[in-house]
């Protein structure tokens, strides 16, 4: 009798987990289909940000966007208009004890390949194991209309909107790359770098 009893609280157990799974990966499904439909034919306008885009950022800016401390920002002088540099410190000695290297710039590309790349990377939020995809992720910004694509292992975080010929890069180097940088800081440096682009999005946004 005991024997039918625990048998069946296992088959029990088996089936819920099964059913969980299944609630799981159907649930992943719908919120991308939702994604998908969120993003088609954007009536927003995003051309300061993607078509002429020049750094607009300053250390006080970045420093309310990141919630870190003024004075552990640093701007730094780059060659190209488009391109923002600032160094970071608390997330790694780096490897001359200057911090991190973070980087904000727009990147040429195409259309049709930010459409094919949102499509991948939304197919693949949906279809893969975590495992697999290794913290990579793509969720719509606050704004609705354009993509925030994470990938952490490559500290990099991007903007991308189907309608536009670029896309809009946030790097904050590798955890490997940052003498001294820990896991957490590193978790922690990615959250801040999709705050950034979320915001940038916002900021860039006109009807």
């Amino acid at each position: 009798m005991k024997k039918l009893i625990t048998l069946a609280v296992i088959t029990l157990l088996v089936a819920c987990k099964s059913e969980t799974k299944e609630n799981n990966s159907s649930t992943a499904k719908n919120e991308t289909k939702q994604e998908v439909s969120k993003l088609s034919n954007s009536s927003a306008n995003y051309s300061s940000l993607f078509d002429t885009y020049t750094c607009d950022m300053d250390v006080a800016e970045l420093a309310k966007v990141l919630q870190i401390p003024a004075s552990d920002i640093t701007a730094q002088t780059s060659k190209s208009p488009n391109e923002c540099l600032f160094k970071i410190k608390g997330f790694g000695e780096g490897h001359d004890n200057t911090g991190t290297t973070l980087r904000l710039m727009s990147v040429p590309s195409s259309k049709g390949q930010s459409k094919k790349e949102i499509a991948n990377l939304l197919k693949d939020k949906a279809e893969l194991p975590s495992g697999i995809l290794m913290g990579r992720d793509i969720v719509l910004a606050d704004a609705g209309d354009c993509y925030i694509a994470s990938q952490p292992k490559r500290g990099k975080v991007r903007i991308l909107n189907e309608n536009y010929d670029s896309f809009i890069v946030v790097t904050y180097q590798t955890k490997a790359s940052v003498q001294g940088r820990t896991e957490e800081q590193h978790d922690e440096l990615n959250l801040k770098s999709k705050d950034l682009a979320n915001y940038l999005v916002t900021k860039h946004k006109k009807q």
